[in-house]
Protein backbone atom coordinates (compact mmCIF):
# COMPACT_ATOMS: atom_id res chain seq x y z
CA UNK A 1 0.00 0.00 0.00
CA UNK A 2 1.60 3.35 -1.00
CA UNK A 3 2.47 5.75 1.65
CA UNK A 4 0.37 8.83 2.00
CA UNK A 5 2.27 12.16 1.50
CA UNK A 6 4.39 13.09 4.07
CA UNK A 7 2.95 16.80 3.57
CA UNK A 8 -0.74 15.90 3.92
CA UNK A 9 -1.24 15.86 7.99
CA UNK A 10 -4.73 16.41 7.24
CA UNK A 11 -5.21 12.97 4.86
CA UNK A 12 -3.15 10.82 7.62
CA UNK A 13 -5.24 12.56 10.30
CA UNK A 14 -8.65 11.41 8.74
CA UNK A 15 -7.08 7.49 7.59
CA UNK A 16 -6.16 7.11 11.51
CA UNK A 17 -9.17 8.34 12.80
CA UNK A 18 -11.17 6.14 10.49
CA UNK A 19 -9.22 3.14 10.55
CA UNK A 20 -8.68 3.12 14.26
CA UNK A 21 -12.94 4.04 14.89
CA UNK A 22 -12.51 4.76 18.70
CA UNK A 23 -10.65 8.03 19.82
CA UNK A 24 -8.65 10.53 18.93
CA UNK A 25 -6.56 12.67 21.82
CA UNK A 26 -5.62 16.20 21.25
CA UNK A 27 -2.23 16.65 19.80
CA UNK A 28 -0.68 18.15 23.46
CA UNK A 29 2.86 17.17 23.25
CA UNK A 30 3.04 14.78 25.26
CA UNK A 31 0.55 12.93 23.36
CA UNK A 32 2.11 13.59 20.08
CA UNK A 33 5.09 12.02 20.91
CA UNK A 34 3.42 9.10 21.30
CA UNK A 35 1.39 9.21 18.40
CA UNK A 36 4.73 9.75 16.29
CA UNK A 37 5.55 6.13 17.59
CA UNK A 38 3.26 4.20 17.10
CA UNK A 39 1.74 5.92 13.98
CA UNK A 40 5.51 5.35 12.59
CA UNK A 41 4.43 0.76 13.09
CA UNK A 42 0.66 1.35 12.58
CA UNK A 43 0.27 3.23 9.97
CA UNK A 44 3.65 2.63 7.81
CA UNK A 45 5.22 5.56 8.38
CA UNK A 46 1.66 8.03 8.21
CA UNK A 47 3.25 10.48 10.63
CA UNK A 48 0.36 11.72 13.17
CA UNK A 49 1.88 13.15 16.28
CA UNK A 50 -1.22 12.48 18.82
CA UNK A 51 -2.51 9.66 20.23
CA UNK A 52 -4.83 6.89 18.59
CA UNK A 53 -4.83 3.85 20.64
CA UNK A 54 -8.54 2.46 21.11
CA UNK A 55 -8.99 1.34 25.08
CA UNK A 56 -11.78 -0.55 26.63
CA UNK A 57 -12.19 -1.40 29.90
CA UNK A 58 -14.50 -4.58 31.36
CA UNK A 59 -15.50 -4.35 34.83
CA UNK A 60 -16.66 -7.19 36.69
CA UNK A 61 -15.55 -11.01 36.43
CA UNK A 62 -17.74 -11.43 33.96
CA UNK A 63 -16.50 -12.71 30.10
CA UNK A 64 -14.16 -10.66 28.91
CA UNK A 65 -15.84 -8.73 25.67
CA UNK A 66 -13.22 -7.51 22.59
CA UNK A 67 -13.88 -5.00 20.95
CA UNK A 68 -15.50 -5.01 17.21
CA UNK A 69 -11.98 -6.38 15.60
CA UNK A 70 -12.05 -9.19 18.37
CA UNK A 71 -15.18 -10.24 17.79
CA UNK A 72 -17.52 -12.57 15.90
CA UNK A 73 -21.20 -12.96 15.82
CA UNK A 74 -21.14 -16.39 14.75
CA UNK A 75 -21.79 -19.05 17.90
CA UNK A 76 -20.83 -22.49 18.41
CA UNK A 77 -18.12 -24.87 20.04
CA UNK A 78 -15.25 -25.47 18.19
CA UNK A 79 -15.18 -28.65 15.96
CA UNK A 80 -13.35 -31.19 18.02
CA UNK A 81 -10.58 -31.18 20.76
CA UNK A 82 -7.17 -30.54 19.63
CA UNK A 83 -4.72 -33.62 19.06
CA UNK A 84 -1.55 -33.40 21.67
CA UNK A 85 1.18 -31.58 20.08
CA UNK A 86 4.03 -33.75 18.68
CA UNK A 87 7.36 -33.09 16.69
CA UNK A 88 5.51 -32.95 13.15
CA UNK A 89 2.73 -29.75 14.61
CA UNK A 90 5.31 -27.72 16.48
CA UNK A 91 5.65 -24.39 15.13
CA UNK A 92 9.40 -23.94 14.78
CA UNK A 93 11.53 -21.15 15.89
CA UNK A 94 11.38 -18.23 14.03
CA UNK A 95 13.37 -15.01 13.76
CA UNK A 96 12.44 -12.13 16.40
CA UNK A 97 13.44 -8.94 15.72
CA UNK A 98 12.85 -8.28 19.62
CA UNK A 99 15.85 -11.14 20.12
CA UNK A 100 17.80 -9.10 17.23
CA UNK A 101 17.28 -6.12 18.64
CA UNK A 102 18.47 -7.47 22.19
CA UNK A 103 21.88 -8.91 21.03
CA UNK A 104 22.70 -5.36 19.85
CA UNK A 105 22.43 -3.89 22.44
CA UNK A 106 25.04 -2.79 25.39
CA UNK A 107 25.37 -5.94 27.93
CA UNK A 108 23.98 -3.90 30.99
CA UNK A 109 21.01 -3.23 30.06
CA UNK A 110 18.48 -5.12 31.31
CA UNK A 111 14.88 -5.90 29.15
CA UNK A 112 12.19 -5.26 31.27
CA UNK A 113 9.26 -5.85 28.34
CA UNK A 114 9.55 -6.23 24.75
CA UNK A 115 6.72 -7.32 22.20
CA UNK A 116 7.50 -7.31 18.61
CA UNK A 117 7.08 -9.37 14.92
CA UNK A 118 8.37 -12.62 14.35
CA UNK A 119 9.47 -13.79 10.22
CA UNK A 120 10.29 -16.71 8.82
CA UNK A 121 9.00 -20.05 6.98
CA UNK A 122 5.86 -19.84 9.44
CA UNK A 123 5.05 -16.39 10.13
CA UNK A 124 2.68 -14.76 8.22
CA UNK A 125 4.02 -12.42 4.91
CA UNK A 126 4.31 -8.79 6.08
CA UNK A 127 5.89 -5.89 4.60
CA UNK A 128 7.13 -4.63 8.29
CA UNK A 129 8.65 -5.45 11.29
CA UNK A 130 8.34 -4.34 14.90
CA UNK A 131 10.06 -4.48 18.13
CA UNK A 132 9.18 -2.84 21.44
CA UNK A 133 11.48 -3.20 24.12
CA UNK A 134 11.61 -1.64 27.71
CA UNK A 135 15.09 -1.18 28.49
CA UNK A 136 16.49 -0.53 32.18
CA UNK A 137 20.15 0.51 32.96
CA UNK A 138 19.34 1.12 36.59
CA UNK A 139 18.64 4.58 36.08
CA UNK A 140 14.86 4.62 35.57
CA UNK A 141 12.94 2.80 32.50
CA UNK A 142 13.10 3.76 28.58
CA UNK A 143 11.50 2.47 25.55
CA UNK A 144 13.32 1.60 22.66
CA UNK A 145 11.24 0.74 19.31
CA UNK A 146 12.62 -0.72 15.78
CA UNK A 147 11.15 -0.86 13.20
CA UNK A 148 11.80 -2.72 9.03
CA UNK A 149 9.62 -1.35 6.22
CA UNK A 150 9.82 -2.42 2.77
CA UNK A 151 8.58 0.59 1.35
CA UNK A 152 8.67 -0.34 -2.47
CA UNK A 153 6.00 1.77 -4.01
CA UNK A 154 5.10 3.49 -1.36
CA UNK A 155 6.54 7.01 -2.60
CA UNK A 156 9.14 8.88 -0.89
CA UNK A 157 9.72 9.62 2.58
CA UNK A 158 9.93 13.06 3.63
CA UNK A 159 9.97 13.33 7.40
CA UNK A 160 11.43 16.49 7.78
CA UNK A 161 8.78 17.78 5.85
CA UNK A 162 6.72 19.48 8.45
CA UNK A 163 5.13 18.84 12.16
CA UNK A 164 2.27 20.17 13.39
CA UNK A 165 4.21 20.88 17.08
CA UNK A 166 6.98 23.43 17.41
CA UNK A 167 9.95 22.52 19.20
CA UNK A 168 10.76 19.55 16.84
CA UNK A 169 14.41 19.40 15.52
CA UNK A 170 14.94 17.41 12.21
CA UNK A 171 18.23 17.31 10.00
CA UNK A 172 18.00 14.78 6.75
CA UNK A 173 21.38 14.08 4.49
CA UNK A 174 22.57 11.77 2.73
CA UNK A 175 25.16 9.56 2.19
CA UNK A 176 27.27 8.90 -0.86
CA UNK A 177 26.10 5.26 -1.52
CA UNK A 178 22.13 7.11 -1.89
CA UNK A 179 21.09 6.55 1.98
CA UNK A 180 19.45 8.84 3.43
CA UNK A 181 19.38 9.63 7.06
CA UNK A 182 17.02 11.72 8.80
CA UNK A 183 17.62 12.50 13.00
CA UNK A 184 14.40 13.64 14.91
CA UNK A 185 14.74 15.18 18.41
CA UNK A 186 11.64 16.77 20.41
CA UNK A 187 11.92 17.57 24.17
CA UNK A 188 8.43 18.76 25.69
CA UNK A 189 7.89 21.83 27.41
CA UNK A 190 7.12 20.35 30.55
CA UNK A 191 9.02 21.14 34.24
CA UNK A 192 10.03 17.24 34.22
CA UNK A 193 10.40 17.28 29.99
CA UNK A 194 10.21 14.35 27.87
CA UNK A 195 12.42 13.49 25.60
CA UNK A 196 12.58 11.76 21.80
CA UNK A 197 14.78 11.11 19.30
CA UNK A 198 14.56 8.82 16.05
CA UNK A 199 16.75 7.91 13.46
CA UNK A 200 15.01 7.18 10.45
CA UNK A 201 17.51 5.33 7.44
CA UNK A 202 16.07 4.72 4.06
CA UNK A 203 17.98 2.83 1.76
CA UNK A 204 17.97 3.27 -2.31
CA UNK A 205 16.66 -0.60 -2.33
CA UNK A 206 13.29 0.75 -0.15
CA UNK A 207 14.24 -0.53 3.03
CA UNK A 208 13.91 1.61 5.89
CA UNK A 209 15.09 1.04 9.06
CA UNK A 210 13.37 3.80 12.70
CA UNK A 211 15.21 3.36 15.82
CA UNK A 212 13.46 5.35 17.87
CA UNK A 213 14.03 5.66 22.25
CA UNK A 214 12.05 7.89 24.73
CA UNK A 215 13.14 8.95 27.90
CA UNK A 216 9.97 7.41 29.21
CA UNK A 217 9.09 3.78 29.92
CA UNK A 218 6.06 3.82 27.34
CA UNK A 219 5.81 6.20 23.99
CA UNK A 220 3.07 8.35 25.69
CA UNK A 221 3.88 7.93 29.26
CA UNK A 222 5.91 10.23 31.84
CA UNK A 223 9.38 11.00 32.00
CA UNK A 224 11.41 8.27 33.83
CA UNK A 225 14.67 9.74 33.46
CA UNK A 226 16.74 12.75 32.03
CA UNK A 227 17.69 11.55 28.95
CA UNK A 228 16.63 8.81 26.49
CA UNK A 229 18.63 5.28 27.32
CA UNK A 230 20.40 5.43 24.14
CA UNK A 231 21.80 8.52 22.86
CA UNK A 232 21.90 10.05 19.27
CA UNK A 233 24.87 8.76 17.85
CA UNK A 234 23.70 4.73 19.35
CA UNK A 235 20.74 5.18 17.37
CA UNK A 236 22.14 5.92 14.35
CA UNK A 237 24.54 3.04 14.64
CA UNK A 238 21.72 0.61 15.52
CA UNK A 239 19.86 1.67 12.30
CA UNK A 240 22.47 1.32 10.26
CA UNK A 241 23.59 -2.20 11.33
CA UNK A 242 23.87 -4.70 8.51
CA UNK A 243 22.45 -7.77 10.34
CA UNK A 244 18.70 -5.83 9.56
CA UNK A 245 19.29 -7.54 5.91
CA UNK A 246 18.11 -11.12 7.49
CA UNK A 247 14.86 -9.45 8.30
CA UNK A 248 14.92 -7.50 4.95
CA UNK A 249 15.00 -10.61 2.79
CA UNK A 250 11.93 -11.90 4.47
CA UNK A 251 9.64 -8.46 3.99
CA UNK A 252 7.13 -8.18 0.63
CA UNK A 253 6.08 -4.83 -0.57
CA UNK A 254 2.65 -6.32 -0.52
CA UNK A 255 0.88 -8.41 1.68
CA UNK A 256 -0.61 -11.46 -0.77
CA UNK A 257 -3.91 -13.41 -0.05
CA UNK A 258 -4.84 -10.82 2.46
CA UNK A 259 -7.52 -7.97 2.60
CA UNK A 260 -9.55 -6.23 4.85
CA UNK A 261 -12.25 -5.83 3.20
CA UNK A 262 -15.65 -7.30 4.43
CA UNK A 263 -14.34 -7.56 7.81
CA UNK A 264 -15.73 -10.49 9.80
CA UNK A 265 -15.80 -10.01 13.57
CA UNK A 266 -14.71 -12.24 16.50
CA UNK A 267 -16.46 -14.20 19.37
CA UNK A 268 -15.35 -13.23 22.31
CA UNK A 269 -17.13 -15.88 24.36
CA UNK A 270 -13.98 -18.39 24.15
CA UNK A 271 -12.25 -15.92 26.12
CA UNK A 272 -11.95 -17.11 30.25
CA UNK A 273 -13.56 -15.05 32.60
CA UNK A 274 -12.41 -11.87 34.25
CA UNK A 275 -10.13 -10.54 31.61
CA UNK A 276 -10.05 -6.98 30.77
CA UNK A 277 -9.08 -5.56 27.41
CA UNK A 278 -6.35 -2.67 28.04
CA UNK A 279 -6.01 -1.89 24.66
CA UNK A 280 -6.66 -3.23 20.74
CA UNK A 281 -5.67 -2.15 17.39
CA UNK A 282 -6.25 -3.73 13.74
CA UNK A 283 -8.67 -4.92 12.14
CA UNK A 284 -9.75 -7.19 9.43
CA UNK A 285 -6.36 -10.04 8.74
CA UNK A 286 -4.06 -8.85 11.78
CA UNK A 287 -5.53 -7.71 15.25
CA UNK A 288 -4.02 -7.16 18.50
CA UNK A 289 -5.36 -6.92 22.28
CA UNK A 290 -3.69 -6.06 25.19
CA UNK A 291 -5.88 -8.04 28.21
CA UNK A 292 -5.32 -8.28 31.77
CA UNK A 293 -6.63 -10.38 35.12
CA UNK A 294 -5.36 -7.47 37.08
CA UNK A 295 -2.50 -8.65 38.06
CA UNK A 296 -0.55 -10.63 34.41
CA UNK A 297 -0.91 -9.32 31.47
CA UNK A 298 -1.29 -10.60 27.71
CA UNK A 299 -0.10 -9.71 24.21
CA UNK A 300 -3.05 -11.27 21.92
CA UNK A 301 -2.73 -11.15 17.98
CA UNK A 302 -4.83 -12.99 16.04
CA UNK A 303 -3.84 -13.27 11.79
CA UNK A 304 -5.64 -15.04 9.12
CA UNK A 305 -5.22 -15.52 5.44
CA UNK A 306 -5.67 -17.60 2.46
CA UNK A 307 -3.48 -19.83 2.81
CA UNK A 308 -1.10 -20.40 -0.47
CA UNK A 309 0.54 -23.65 -1.43
CA UNK A 310 3.88 -23.07 0.61
CA UNK A 311 1.51 -22.65 4.12
CA UNK A 312 -0.03 -25.51 2.61
CA UNK A 313 2.79 -27.53 2.59
CA UNK A 314 4.21 -26.20 5.62
CA UNK A 315 1.25 -27.85 7.26
CA UNK A 316 1.26 -30.91 5.33
CA UNK A 317 2.61 -33.46 8.37
CA UNK A 318 0.68 -32.13 10.69
CA UNK A 319 -1.84 -33.57 13.43
CA UNK A 320 -5.14 -33.51 11.87
CA UNK A 321 -8.89 -33.43 13.21
CA UNK A 322 -11.27 -35.77 12.60
CA UNK A 323 -12.76 -32.95 9.94
CA UNK A 324 -8.75 -32.92 8.14
CA UNK A 325 -8.24 -29.71 9.98
CA UNK A 326 -4.27 -29.24 10.72
CA UNK A 327 -2.74 -27.66 13.63
CA UNK A 328 0.90 -26.90 14.71
CA UNK A 329 1.39 -25.38 18.16
CA UNK A 330 3.94 -24.18 20.37
CA UNK A 331 3.33 -23.72 24.15
CA UNK A 332 5.22 -21.19 26.47
CA UNK A 333 8.65 -21.21 24.93
CA UNK A 334 11.16 -18.19 25.39
CA UNK A 335 11.51 -15.25 23.15
CA UNK A 336 15.58 -15.63 22.39
CA UNK A 337 17.33 -12.23 24.31
CA UNK A 338 14.27 -11.04 25.49
CA UNK A 339 15.42 -11.89 29.34
CA UNK A 340 12.07 -13.40 30.58
CA UNK A 341 9.20 -13.25 27.64
CA UNK A 342 7.50 -16.50 26.56
CA UNK A 343 5.22 -17.02 23.76
CA UNK A 344 2.66 -19.92 22.89
CA UNK A 345 1.35 -20.03 19.46
CA UNK A 346 -1.65 -22.19 17.73
CA UNK A 347 -1.41 -22.56 13.82
CA UNK A 348 -4.96 -24.05 11.93
CA UNK A 349 -5.23 -24.46 8.24
CA UNK A 350 -8.86 -25.56 7.73
CA UNK A 351 -10.21 -28.09 4.89
CA UNK A 352 -11.32 -24.77 2.91
CA UNK A 353 -8.05 -23.60 3.11
CA UNK A 354 -8.01 -20.48 5.69
CA UNK A 355 -5.30 -20.01 7.90
CA UNK A 356 -5.69 -18.91 11.47
CA UNK A 357 -2.88 -17.99 14.03
CA UNK A 358 -3.12 -16.70 17.09
CA UNK A 359 -0.29 -15.81 19.73
CA UNK A 360 -0.09 -15.15 22.85
CA UNK A 361 2.96 -12.82 24.38
CA UNK A 362 3.95 -12.67 28.13
CA UNK A 363 5.82 -9.40 27.38
CA UNK A 364 7.19 -9.41 31.43
CA UNK A 365 11.45 -9.19 31.18
CA UNK A 366 13.93 -9.22 34.04
CA UNK A 367 13.29 -8.02 37.44
CA UNK A 368 9.41 -9.48 36.47
CA UNK A 369 7.71 -11.93 39.05
CA UNK A 370 6.60 -12.83 35.90
CA UNK A 371 9.58 -13.40 33.72
CA UNK A 372 9.57 -16.91 32.16
CA UNK A 373 6.42 -17.61 32.82
CA UNK A 374 3.77 -18.54 30.26
CA UNK A 375 1.38 -16.06 28.91
CA UNK A 376 -1.65 -15.96 31.07
CA UNK A 377 -3.57 -17.75 27.70
CA UNK A 378 -3.02 -21.04 27.60
CA UNK A 379 -2.66 -23.05 24.60
CA UNK A 380 -5.87 -25.01 24.84
CA UNK A 381 -7.58 -21.68 25.12
CA UNK A 382 -5.47 -20.52 22.01
CA UNK A 383 -6.43 -23.03 20.09
CA UNK A 384 -10.39 -22.75 20.91
CA UNK A 385 -10.20 -19.43 19.24
CA UNK A 386 -8.05 -20.42 16.01
CA UNK A 387 -10.97 -23.54 15.73
CA UNK A 388 -13.83 -20.76 16.17
CA UNK A 389 -15.89 -21.48 13.34
CA UNK A 390 -16.86 -17.86 13.17
CA UNK A 391 -13.61 -17.49 11.44
CA UNK A 392 -14.10 -16.82 7.64
CA UNK A 393 -11.13 -15.07 5.12
CA UNK A 394 -12.69 -11.85 3.28
CA UNK A 395 -12.18 -12.05 -0.68
CA UNK A 396 -9.07 -10.86 -2.20
CA UNK A 397 -9.70 -7.28 -3.65
CA UNK A 398 -8.94 -6.70 -7.03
Amino acid sequence: MPALPEHDFEDRLARVFHETGESFLPDTPRLAMGGAARGRRRQRRRLVLGSAVAVLAVTGLSAAVLPPVLRTETVGPAVSAPPPPSDAGLVPQEAHLVSAVAERLPKDLRVVRSAGSTLGAAAFPSATATAALTLDDGRGASLLTVDIYNTVGWGRSTPCASYPIQGVRCEETAEPDGTRVAVTEYTTPDPKPKKYAEVELNSPNGTRVTVASFNSATSSGDATRPEPVLTVAQLRALAADPGWRTFEAALSPGVPNISATGIRVQRPDLLPPGLKVVASSGGGPDQRATLTDGTRTVELQVQEEKADRAAQNWFAEAPALDDTTRIRRVDGRPVPGAQGATESIVDVLRLDGTRVRVTALNPAGAGSPEAGRPPLLTPDQLTAIALCPGWTVPPAVG
